[in-house]
């Protein structure tokens, strides 16, 4: 029973804090003989009541702390400890929604940090027990923004990636805000040679214009079957990517907007996973049907296939391999396109913590139509210094293009007619960049990123020369 000689001062934020911090973190403490003498008569103060209680579940005794827990919950009806305490131990007598119910209870009564993330921890517990994973990791996300220390945190991770890990549903939400100086690919001269005439001008929209870059999208997975060896998941996937012109563009452009340039796409996707006993890691193929928008009207349809392999070469080292090919339809004068790609992606961990990233890939596109018809090479290389500096995780990267058209749509004139032709025409792009990750600035286990990018392209038809200059801000998950 409860002693009624106990006061406030017992229950003061330093002794409680201590209780909460057994209770959350997990502490493995031995019973002795405390299960004996709890079956005793004699009095503990609610402290020693609270001990008991979380000693109670660590041993696989759930009822017994469920009826300590409700001894204090009779005391003092508001008692959080009491109620975290009810929760998990009704979760461990399979009472799920029940421990829910106490949980939230819990959680509407907290104010400090350490009862924030306790509750939420036990609310996660219980979601997680009725298959609401998705809902759990919400929670953990919580938990980890209010944990009191360093190892509570370690376990709000921990307890994330292990619900992650066992979600059939997989979501992953993104968005960046980015100032650009070329929204609408365009060109960098105010005027250009073209089918022999010289000095031709181009108009605003032709022209590079400046703004705001702002994007979004949405993934989410459900994996329908799943094994030993695979796994298999439907995905729906969601973007849209638009722009605000800057007071300059919108005087050289006066009849444009933002949403001239706009690409928006949904797509449906169905990925598999297949692990032989002896592969260490999977084999993936991936198929996808998608729907895109350009200026806010019907655009294209695409479907996109391919196969890929990471193979480990060391603790250290990986190499991943893809292959794949795309059919694409321009919905708004039926050009037809069909690709096949490859490219080949190492990474590498260096023992100073610095990161190596190594990639190449080349595409094939063949259609009837000049502008889609073309053969792509691009490498890059990206290195992460090994210590941050400030606050900030720095990679810098560099990536080099070369596109070839071999019939690409132009015009010739003579002294009299103007021609319809076709000429070779070759882009060389190259881009420079550097990402700060500040990882040790997070907000319920996500870290803002900066991207500074700049990439010209030069081009034997001098309409497409272009430079563009971009800062992106953006979030990345932690965990």
């Amino acid at each position: 029973m409860v002693s009624s000689s106990t006061d406030k001062a017992r229950n003061g934020p330093i002794r409680r804090s201590r209780a909460w911090l057994w209770l959350a973190l997990g502490v493995s403490l031995s019973l002795g003989n405390a299960t004996t003498a709890l079956a005793e008569n004699f009095t503990l103060d609610p402290d020693a009541m609270r001990g008991a209680a979380a000693l109670s579940i660590e041993v696989g005794n759930p009822q017994q702390a469920l009826h300590l827990a409700e001894a204090l919950l009779k005391r003092d009806p508001e008692d959080v400890e009491a109620l975290v305490l009810k929760s998990r131990a009704l979760r461990d007598l399979g009472k799920y929604r029940e421990a829910l119910d106490a949980a939230r209870e819990a959680h509407q009564l907290a104010e400090s940090d350490v009862e924030v993330y306790s509750t939420s921890l036990a609310r996660a517990q219980a979601l997680s027990s009725l298959g609401a994973r998705t809902r759990a990791q919400l929670w953990l996300r919580m938990a980890g923004q209010h944990a009191p220390n360093e190892e509570a945190r370690a376990r709000a991770i921990q307890d994330f990636r292990y619900v992650r890990s066992r979600n059939r549903w997989n979501t992953n939400l993104s968005f960046s805000v980015a100032p650009t100086s070329n929204v609408n690919g365009g060109s960098v001269h105010d005027t250009i040679s073209y089918g022999g005439l010289q000095g031709i001008v181009l108009d605003g929209t032709a022209r590079a214009l400046s703004g705001l870059s702002y994007s979004g999208g949405l993934t989410t997975r459900y994996r329908f079957s799943e094994s030993r060896n695979h796994q298999t998941e439907l995905g729906l996937h969601l973007f849209h990517q638009s722009y605000l012109l800057s007071d300059e563009s919108q005087e050289q452009a006066p009849d444009a907007e933002g949403d001239d340039f706009a690409y928006s796409s949904v797509a449906v996707g169905l990925r598999h996973r297949w692990r032989p006993d002896s592969w260490s890691t999977p084999l993936e193929f991936s198929l996808l049907a998608g729907r895109g928008w350009y200026g806010l009207e019907d655009y294209s349809r695409y479907t996109r296939s391919a196969f890929a392999h990471t193979f480990p070469l060391g603790k250290s080292t990986a190499l991943r391999l893809e292959a794949g090919g795309e059919q694409f339809r321009r919905v708004t004068d039926d050009a037809e396109q069909r690709s096949l790609h490859a490219s080949a992606t190492m990474l590498h961990e260096f023992d100073n913590g610095g990161g190596m990233r190594l990639n190449f890939g080349v595409r094939n596109s063949d259609s009837d139509t000049g502008s889609l018809d073309y053969r792509r090479v691009i490498g890059g290389v990206g290195y992460t210094l090994p210590k941050p500096i400030g606050s900030a995780r720095v990679t810098l990267e560099a990536d080099l293009e070369r596109r070839l058209y071999e019939n690409f749509p132009t015009v010739d004139t003579t002294d009299i007619y103007i021609i319809l032709t076709e000429k070779e025409r070759e882009d060389l792009r190259a881009s420079v960049g550097v990402q700060l990750f500040f990882d040790k600035v997070e907000y319920y286990g996500f870290s803002p990123t900066v991207t500074l990018r700049h990439s010209e392209t030069r081009s034997t038809d001098d309409r497409y020369d272009t430079v563009e200059t971009g800062l992106n801000f953006g979030f990345r998950s932690n965990f």
